[in-house]
């Protein structure tokens, strides 16, 4: 009984020990410097402001998850070792506190912000643009295709995977006409895979919508699928939907019987000979005619 009572002794003492949170505040305040050179942004131009929030931040999470004090040799040894893990921590921190991005902080942020760059796509789009850094929009391209939401289709004018079903661009925020959305999804190609399975229903929806519908994953259809799914509305011309329609109309066209198609054939042939007949009759004439002349 006593051996039992000692050991829900022990279990209560390290419940409280787990419990206890370490002061991440007072862990920071005497090493300020030293953190913001461990994570290796000490070159950036930072405010002792900032270095303190960025350093409280990362010491933060550090100690969250422990129950002891750290030394500062060892807090400062897994900070240098974790600085790229925890460099989109640091990316996010600089966006919230900076809100004009100098040429530095822009290059880290995309180089090591990972996920947090493609959730600030457009802002650090705008400002590489600014800074004519056509390296840091091409590794920013790579961020949105791993880590954004990246669309369907690409923009012609910043060469992201981000054009809306509005047709504007959700990084550029510039806006494409119809005639490069075809060009893009090689709607000519899509729409004679569209005629060969098209019914005639489609043809009252064509002629109803004057548009087609472009999916991603079934192409082009006549019907919205379910609004989760991201699509795009293609308007058509009249001499589009005049010549799609016809398109459709002549699949379901009674077809000539083989024996019909057969017996055209034949007369096709009979009038061919009959024309061959008749020349051979002219040249025969002549040829006689000819021969008495010559006499």
């Amino acid at each position: 009984m006593a051996k039992s009572k000692n050991n829900s002794s022990k279990q209560r003492r390290k419940t409280r020990k787990k419990r206890i949170k370490v002061d991440a505040r007072s862990l920071v305040e005497p090493i300020i410097d030293d953190v913001i050179n461990a994570l290796g942004i000490d070159y950036l131009d930072l405010s002792e402001k900032e270095k303190k929030e960025i350093a409280f931040t990362i010491v933060e999470e550090l100690t969250s998850s422990i129950s002891y004090r750290p030394s500062k040799s060892a807090l400062l040894s897994r900070i240098s070792r974790l600085k790229i893990r925890l460099a989109p921590l640091v990316a996010e921190k600089l966006l919230e506190k900076k809100k004009t991005l100098s040429e530095e902080i822009l290059d880290y942020v995309i180089n090591y912000g990972g996920p947090v760059a493609a959730a600030y796509v457009r802002r650090l789009y705008a400002k590489a643009k600014e800074y004519d850094r056509d390296d840091l929009i091409s590794i920013l391209r790579s961020i949105w295709e791993t880590y954004g939401r990246p669309l369907p289709i690409k923009c012609p004018y910043c060469g992201f995977a981000s054009i809306q079903p509005s047709l504007t661009c959700f990084v550029c925020g510039k806006k494409i006409g119809v005639s490069e959305l075809k060009e893009a999804i090689d709607f000519e190609a899509l729409l004679e895979m569209f005629v060969d399975v098209a019914t005639l229903d489609d043809v009252k929806r064509i002629e109803e919508n004057q548009a087609l519908i472009y999916d991603p994953k079934e192409g082009l259809k006549t019907k919205k699928g379910s609004l989760d799914r991201i699509q795009y509305i293609i308007p058509l011309s009249e001499k589009e939907v005049k010549e799609i329609i016809e398109k459709i109309e002549d699949k379901f066209k009674p077809k000539p019987k083989i024996e019909e198609k057969i017996e055209e054939v034949i007369k096709v042939f009979k009038e061919e000979a009959k024309k061959i007949e008749e020349k051979r009759e002219v040249k025969t004439t002549l040829d006689m005619f000819l021969k008495k002349e010559e006499k």
